[in-house]
């Protein structure tokens, strides 16, 4: 039997109701758009350009109750490289094969 190496990639993803208040509780969260729909528009692009060059996207959403527990657990600060971490491990542990 041929294993087939799936090619996909995390993207931290946030919900419009969790924007701004995430947007305050990451340490980088300054050099976030202002606003939801300017985030939107530029992650969106990103997801798009990624689909469009073959690899599976996945939105890994962040969860303003729980991620904080997740970066502590994990030796993470509340930042860029702690959300793209969450998005890795996320498609990993979901297209993990036994």
């Amino acid at each position: 039997m041929t294993e087939y190496q799936v090619r996909a990639t995390g993207i931290a993803w946030y919900r419009r109701e969790d924007y701004a208040r995430l947007k305050k509780m990451f340490k980088d969260g300054r050099k976030l758009p202002d606003t939801f729909d300017k985030w939107l528009k530029d992650a969106q692009g990103i997801y798009d350009k990624l689909q469009s060059e073959g690899a599976i996207v996945e939105k890994a959403y962040i969860d303003p109750e729980t991620f904080p527990e997740w970066c502590k657990k994990n030796g993470h600060q509340l930042d860029a490289a702690a959300r793209m971490e969450y998005a890795n491990r996320y498609v990993a542990e979901k297209y993990q094969t036994h």
